[in-house]
């Protein structure tokens, strides 16, 4: 594999949490969920490990003492394309890929995480996004694919029209980035939508009209998507030990119908 970067993002409060404490720091297994995330990029074959910081960010650098990871400060949080642009400094003139996770998925395997590096890797692709297929989706982002086949972008569930809300294939949040045309991306991202921030996902409709192209990973293991919103999604995740929660787990996602698996070549 080539040289990897990680950009994990860990700067927001978490309102729903109902606390204080910044999300990526409450506990899974006894720590805090950011640590789940590093040990798990490392395991992946990531080298240099970049936190974008922001709530009570002392805290959360204080929890990262020993880990031998650099921090970045979301000054506002004005959404992950802003916040992967705070590690801006540490990634000019790297030649490498960028693994870009979410602090608060402490349950997402290195193996995933090496797959999708592997993915960009063989295929050159500008991007790897990791994705799932599910009946019913929860609130994730579309994957738009052209009559090929082919990523063509990402649309986000409020922005989304009736049409891509039907789209069952959805965007975990995992991404693997050729850096040298991620920086670029970036540059080019606009807050004009629902949610008046940068998006991350949008730099895929931007690179696939460039001209690159985006590949993704598909994941058939429900449990690793679960991001940590509330107290209930904290005390699962305490919990989940076997694939055998599911089920569970889909409706503490915010899924109202049963699930199917389905299997996709892409």
């Amino acid at each position: 594999m080539r040289e990897t970067k990680a950009v994990i993002l860990a700067a927001g409060k978490g309102t729903r949490m109902k606390s204080d404490l910044p999300k990526v720091l409450h506990a899974v297994e006894g720590r805090p969920m950011v640590q789940h995330s590093t040990e798990r990029a490392r395991a992946a074959g990531v080298g240099d490990v970049i936190v974008v910081v922001g709530y009570r960010r002392e805290m959360v650098k204080a929890a990262l003492e020993g880990w031998n990871v650099r921090s970045a400060v979301q000054q506002e949080q004005l959404g992950t394309g802003h916040a992967v642009a705070q590690a801006r400094s540490y990634l000019e003139g790297f030649e490498g890929n960028v693994v870009v996770l979410y602090g608060d998925m402490p349950l997402l395997g290195e193996e995933t995480i090496r797959s999708l590096i592997q993915r960009r890797d063989e295929t050159d692709a500008a991007g790897v996004i990791l994705t799932i297929v599910l009946d019913n989706p929860p609130d994730f982002g579309r994957i738009v694919r052209d009559e090929a086949g082919q990523v063509r972008r990402v649309v986000e569930v409020k922005d989304a029209s009736p049409e891509e809300l039907a789209i069952d294939e959805v965007n975990v949040g995992a991404y693997c980035f050729d850096c040298q045309r991620l920086l670029p991306a970036l540059d080019q991202l606009r807050d004009d939508n629902e949610q008046g921030e940068f998006y991350l996902t949008d730099t895929v409709e931007i690179l696939t009209q460039q001209g690159h192209r985006v590949e993704t990973v598909v994941t058939p293991n429900l449990e690793e998507v679960l991001g940590i919103n509330d107290p209930i999604h904290l005390a699962f995740a305490e919990k989940l030990s076997d694939i055998q929660y599911a089920e569970s787990l889909y409706e503490l996602i915010d899924a109202t119908l049963s699930m199917s698996r389905k299997q996709r070549d892409v």
